[in-house]
């Protein structure tokens, strides 16, 4: 049960850790991304004949606003197998366990933030 609550403890900081480079890294890049892809959509108003993909940097500006959604879909799914990982020891009272499953938890709940259209 060592084992097995040590590695669900590794996974859920590692997914930890990345959620929180998602909300301070990856959420800030992708509001600019949208502001930029707006400040695009207005210019070319009235130009029906050049698509938007067509202009330049927006392509750029597109992949970099959906990372946000991207990113917390595989939070929200990758947070479960700590979850799995450390929901049997915590019947045995193994307090690394615990920690663990606090930690996926939290690493869901940043996931289900950004990986679905929750708050949006």
């Amino acid at each position: 049960m060592k084992k097995l609550s040590l590695v669900g403890f590794s996974l859920s900081v590692i997914f930890l850790i990345f959620g929180l480079y998602l909300i301070f890294i990856i959420a800030p890049e992708s509001e600019t991304a949208a502001l930029e892809m707006e400040m695009m959509q207005q210019a070319n108003m009235g130009d029906y004949s050049v698509s938007l993909f067509e202009t330049p940097g927006y392509a750029e500006a597109f992949a970099t606003s959906e990372k946000k959604v991207d990113y917390g879909m595989v939070l929200l799914l990758g947070s479960f197998l700590p979850f799995l990982l450390c929901i049997i020891p915590v019947f045995k009272k193994n307090k690394l366990a615990i920690l663990g499953l606090v930690f996926s938890l939290g690493a869901f709940f940043i996931g289900a933030a950004y990986g679905s259209h929750m708050f949006s």
